[in-house]
Protein backbone atom coordinates (compact mmCIF):
# COMPACT_ATOMS: atom_id res chain seq x y z
CA UNK A 1 0.00 0.00 0.00
CA UNK A 2 1.76 3.35 -1.03
CA UNK A 3 1.93 5.75 1.67
CA UNK A 4 -0.80 8.45 0.77
CA UNK A 5 -3.52 5.12 0.58
CA UNK A 6 -2.29 4.49 3.97
CA UNK A 7 -2.71 8.49 5.38
CA UNK A 8 -6.36 8.24 3.81
CA UNK A 9 -6.78 5.01 5.55
CA UNK A 10 -5.47 6.73 9.35
CA UNK A 11 -7.73 9.61 8.20
CA UNK A 12 -10.99 7.47 7.79
CA UNK A 13 -10.28 5.66 11.11
CA UNK A 14 -9.65 8.95 13.14
CA UNK A 15 -12.89 10.26 12.54
CA UNK A 16 -12.02 12.24 9.23
CA UNK A 17 -13.91 12.57 6.11
CA UNK A 18 -12.97 14.00 2.73
CA UNK A 19 -14.52 17.62 2.26
CA UNK A 20 -13.27 19.03 -1.06
CA UNK A 21 -10.25 18.52 -4.15
CA UNK A 22 -7.99 21.85 -3.95
CA UNK A 23 -5.08 22.07 -6.82
CA UNK A 24 -2.70 20.27 -5.04
CA UNK A 25 -4.20 18.84 -1.67
CA UNK A 26 -7.11 17.20 -0.45
CA UNK A 27 -9.34 18.42 2.11
CA UNK A 28 -10.15 16.50 5.52
CA UNK A 29 -12.30 17.45 7.87
CA UNK A 30 -13.47 15.73 11.55
CA UNK A 31 -16.96 17.31 12.46
CA UNK A 32 -15.69 15.88 16.30
CA UNK A 33 -12.51 18.46 16.71
CA UNK A 34 -13.40 20.89 13.90
CA UNK A 35 -10.04 20.30 12.72
CA UNK A 36 -9.07 20.50 8.34
CA UNK A 37 -6.21 18.74 7.42
CA UNK A 38 -4.96 18.82 4.24
CA UNK A 39 -3.63 16.09 2.08
CA UNK A 40 -0.73 16.12 -0.22
CA UNK A 41 -1.33 14.49 -3.61
CA UNK A 42 1.84 14.72 -5.51
CA UNK A 43 5.14 13.50 -4.21
CA UNK A 44 3.91 11.93 -0.76
CA UNK A 45 6.39 10.11 1.13
CA UNK A 46 6.75 8.49 4.43
CA UNK A 47 7.56 11.37 6.06
CA UNK A 48 4.31 13.12 4.84
CA UNK A 49 2.38 9.70 6.11
CA UNK A 50 4.10 10.14 9.99
CA UNK A 51 3.27 13.71 9.72
CA UNK A 52 -0.18 13.26 9.13
CA UNK A 53 -0.88 10.55 11.44
CA UNK A 54 1.07 12.88 14.08
CA UNK A 55 -1.59 15.38 13.54
CA UNK A 56 -4.51 13.04 13.98
CA UNK A 57 -3.02 12.53 17.56
CA UNK A 58 -2.17 15.89 18.05
CA UNK A 59 -6.03 16.95 17.35
CA UNK A 60 -7.58 14.11 19.09
CA UNK A 61 -6.62 15.40 22.35
CA UNK A 62 -7.52 18.66 21.22
CA UNK A 63 -11.35 17.21 21.33
CA UNK A 64 -13.73 19.25 23.62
Amino acid sequence: MKPRDKAIVELNNGGYDFKRHGANHDIYYCQRTGCIIPLKRHDFDESDLRYIVSEIKKNERREP
